[in-house]
């Protein structure tokens, strides 16, 4: 339970910019008239002194107890507090000290003491703690909540049911009549709010553009209803969910980015989505150790004309159906098996497994016109077949058209110095014909610079002594350790146009 907590906490967006914690306002603050300016003998107050733009900025960086206690330095700071959008985080609301007890009520209280004090709007809104206590003894406090929300107008809310709570409820209904968002992230929730009361057409989110699913199950006729009802969606992110309908199917005509990142579903179906750029799958879910090692979701994509974003695709867990086809070892490519609008490509591949390198090549020329590929090398338990990846398999291998004339980025991740990596990389090299830049990122492994040194040894014959397909001016290698700052974050991030370079 604890990895999905953090998996979870690691994929909702903050709530406030960075600040110090436990910080302060360094000026002097004595004798001043109501105005805050400063008095006779006193020490300077250089604070009070700038524009109220930037006062409530300094107010919007501060926790929620912090940004209201300024209310008491004057009647202008009292102003700035009421007139600076609300940002609460009620974490922020917990005790300073570390006491062995918290009181749970005491800090339900607080939220609506600061809910109500508080005019509008509200610009972030994230309720944890308190949620779980709430919704734990009922539903009529977070209505309440929800209702004057819904009236001062917040923009971003996550709605969170702490785990360690006893049991799981489902959010009050009321969340969907909150038309002022445009971010929500519901987690760790029983299930969806029914939506049957809702009209197909009407607007129950008219602004909101990202929606977060967290460990919540959301029955098929909901996600299809909320879908037609949300008519600017632009993200929408399913995190940690794996109890949830055997089946996702997407149909929406607004959004631009699927999210499904470490869940797992039998089927994951992108039916009509004239809009959508770009499908992030990624695995790594703390609950796969419940799941069958034989165990796969098939990826099917359907009506997408401006797809120009997919990935990480893997061979052990995805089974891609294009169009009603289902992409098998050996499939040879026809107009109706290919996605040309895709321009970057990411896969998983555990090169010591003969199947996966088959489904590779079978992948990859799906998806004729890719500029930029991303392969992440993954270790087999156990390397199957007997492969001669140098002198025969790779080698024979018959032309593969994005390689042949569009690729001119590779970036090969978790290099380890295996034969089969480097046979492959060979192969890149030898076939990529405008290919400019090959990126190389060695394996954390222990971290020991040796080891990095060894793996950067063992790919030098290969720079300088295959016969390289391009002929390009400018081509560049290069060669850097492990570690990545890709998150949920950089994949959901509209606007980097590689989500997976980082």
């Amino acid at each position: 339970m604890d990895d999905i907590m953090r998996a979870i906490f690691a994929c909702i967006p903050g709530m406030r910019s960075p600040a110090s914690p436990g910080g302060c306002l360094s000026a002097a603050f004595g004798g001043g008239d109501d105005d805050g300016e400063e008095g006779e003998g006193e020490g300077e107050d250089r604070i009070s002194r700038l524009p109220d733009a930037v006062l409530s900025s300094i107010v919007s960086r501060l926790p929620v107890k912090d940004g209201a206690r300024t209310a008491v330095l004057s009647p202008r700071w009292r102003r700035v507090w009421a007139s600076t959008p609300l940002v609460l985080d009620d974490a922020d609301l917990l005790p300073d000290d570390d006491g062995p007890q918290i009181f749970w009520r005491d800090v339900a209280d607080a939220v609506s003491r600061v809910l109500a004090a508080h005019p509008g709007p509200f610009r972030c809104v994230r309720l944890t703690n308190a949620c779980s206590y709430a919704g734990s003894r009922g539903a009529a406090a977070l209505s309440r909540w929800l209702g004057v929300l819904a009236a001062k107008g917040v923009q971003e809310l996550v709605l969170v049911f702490l785990h360690a709570w006893p049991v799981r409820v489902e959010p009050p209904a009321d969340v969907l009549r909150v038309s002022s968002l445009r971010r929500l992230y519901l987690g760790l929730w029983r299930s969806f709010p029914d939506t049957e009361h809702l009209r197909p057409g009407a607007d129950v989110f008219p602004n909101l553009v990202e929606l977060g699913i967290c460990r919540t199950d959301i029955k098929a006729k909901d996600l299809d209803r909320l879908l037609q009802c949300s008519p600017a969606l632009e993200t929408l992110a399913f995190v940690v969910s794996y109890n949830t309908q055997p089946n996702v199917r997407v149909r929406s005509r607004s959004l631009r980015c699927v999210l499904f990142w470490m869940s797992i579903a039998e089927e994951l179906a992108v039916v009509v989505a004239p809009r959508l750029e770009r499908l992030i799958l990624w695995n790594g879910c703390p609950c796969t150790r419940r799941v069958r090692r034989d165990f796969r979701t098939r990826v099917k994509i359907g009506y997408t004309p401006e797809l120009k974003v997919l990935g990480y695709l893997e061979p052990r867990i995805h089974v891609l159906e294009i169009a009603n086809t289902v992409i098998e070892a050996g499939t040879k490519p026809s107009p109706g098996t290919m996605v040309p609008t895709v321009k970057v490509l990411a896969m998983k591949v555990r090169f010591g497994v003969r199947q996966e390198a088959k489904m590779l090549l079978s992948f990859l020329r799906c998806f004729p016109n890719v500029e930029t590929l991303h392969i992440m090398s993954a270790e087999a338990d156990e390397p199957t077949g007997k492969l001669n990846f140098k002198l025969k398999f790779w080698q024979d291998v018959a032309p593969v058209e994005c390689l042949k004339a569009h690729i001119k980025k590779v970036v090969f991740k978790n290099f380890r110095g295996e034969r089969s990596e480097l046979a492959f990389l060979r192969f890149v090299l030898e076939r990529a014909q405008i290919l400019q830049t090959l990126v190389v990122v060695l394996t954390d492994g222990d971290g020991d610079h040796a080891s990095q040194e060894e793996l950067g040894n063992r790919l030098k014959p290969l720079i300088y002594s295959t016969h390289r397909a391009s002929k390009c001016a400018e081509f560049f290698i290069f060669v850097r350790c492990g570690g990545t700052s890709w998150s949920f974050r950089t994949a959901s991030d509209l606007s980097r146009s590689d989500p997976f370079d980082c």
